[in-house]
């Protein structure tokens, strides 16, 4: 049903009054490319002609848009922007991509105000340039991801993906199997992933769930032994090649629904994975974040040096990294000590 019709087929605005106020964010992407003449006013990034700098004054319109899209955009609400950020990068083939991210905390959402600014950031470039050249193409304008309302939206599908097919041998009992509020802590992770994912899976070794409460869930069976997590994250890849995959280890109590919602908030698809980085800040967690198809090739070709830890891997790849935060706690239990300690700390 379209929601700016009413029961008399006439168009209104969606009545939002009885939605919650939750943190809302969205961003976008458009592209513009331009030709061979613009390219002796670029200097250091930025495109610099008679009438100004070109992103700057791109980044300014494209700001007051997202602030004006419900004066433009028929039914749109007033919403009151937190937050409008724009990334403008220029590629050696002259291809201008531009980036909004606009958050705000309001009952309705703001992928229109983020598209709206990217829209007309691409305008303004066009507009600018003209004067050396109208041989110009704005490209695609998409949503790259929004988040905090009923479902989480991303450009390409989200699935899930719980890493299983360890041998938890220091723990001397499947960890997948482990019960917290009476529940296995693979089904508690099916549960948190399932509200961000549209599918969530079960990585496992082949048959290792037969017979088992968890023998009811969707399996991706590891192709290959001994190479630890890896296994399961490029068995996934390559069955889903096209996805992005949100990567949980099965022996992480302590994450809550908030940990995976920074993530979304803050996922960069132009990055191999995303996801926070250690207390220390030395290494990033891994086996809490998400991976985009650009991972199969960097996970394939460190194989092919023996290079089978993903904590190893993704600290040599282009990663989008978060700094530690204190609703992430990511500490992984290894021992039956440990796991009498966790049942403590949750009762």
């Amino acid at each position: 049903m379209l929601t700016h019709v009413d029961q008399n087929h006439q168009p209104t605005m969606v009545d939002v009054s009885d939605k919650k106020i939750t943190t809302r964010i969205a961003v976008s992407e458009s592209c513009i490319t331009l030709p061979e003449a613009i390219r002796p006013f670029i200097q250091s990034g930025e495109i610099h002609l008679k009438k100004g700098a070109v992103f700057q004054t791109a980044i300014i319109a494209g700001t007051m848009a997202a602030k004006k899209t419900h004066e433009i955009i028929p039914f749109c609400h007033s919403i009151a922007l937190e937050s409008c950020k724009f990334e403008i990068s220029l590629s050696d083939d002259l291809v201008v991509k531009i980036r909004c991210r606009v958050k705000t905390e309001s009952k309705t959402g703001v992928e229109m105000e983020a598209l709206h600014g990217t829209s007309v950031a691409a305008l303004t470039i066009y507009d600018m340039c003209k004067a050396v050249s109208h041989q110009m193409v704005i490209g695609s304008t998409r949503l790259i991801s929004k988040s905090g309302g009923k479902k989480t939206v991303f450009d390409r599908p989200l699935y899930g993906l719980i890493l299983t097919g360890g041998k938890s041998s220091r723990m001397k009992s499947d960890k997948a199997l482990l019960e917290y509020a009476g529940k296995a802590q693979a089904e508690r992770v099916f549960d948190l992933l399932s509200p961000f994912c549209e599918k969530v899976f079960l990585s496992a070794r082949p048959n290792q769930w037969q017979g088992t409460v968890l023998n009811k869930y969707s399996i991706i069976e590891d192709q290959m032994e001994g190479i630890g997590p890896s296994a399961g994250i490029i068995a996934a890849l390559n069955t889903h090649p096209d996805a992005y995959w949100l990567v949980m280890a099965c022996d992480l109590p302590r994450v809550t629904s908030e940990t995976i919602q920074t993530l979304v908030n803050q996922f960069n698809p132009d990055a191999t994975a995303t996801c926070f980085l250690s207390e220390d800040e030395e290494y990033p967690e891994a086996l809490c974040a998400i991976y985009t198809p650009l991972a199969k090739e960097i996970f394939e070709a460190s194989l092919r040096e023996d290079v089978r830890c993903p904590v190893k891997i993704l600290k040599k790849s282009k990663g989008h990294f978060l700094k530690p935060s204190q609703q992430a706690d990511l500490s992984n239990i290894n021992t039956p000590e440990e796991y009498r300690e966790v049942l403590h700390e949750l009762t």
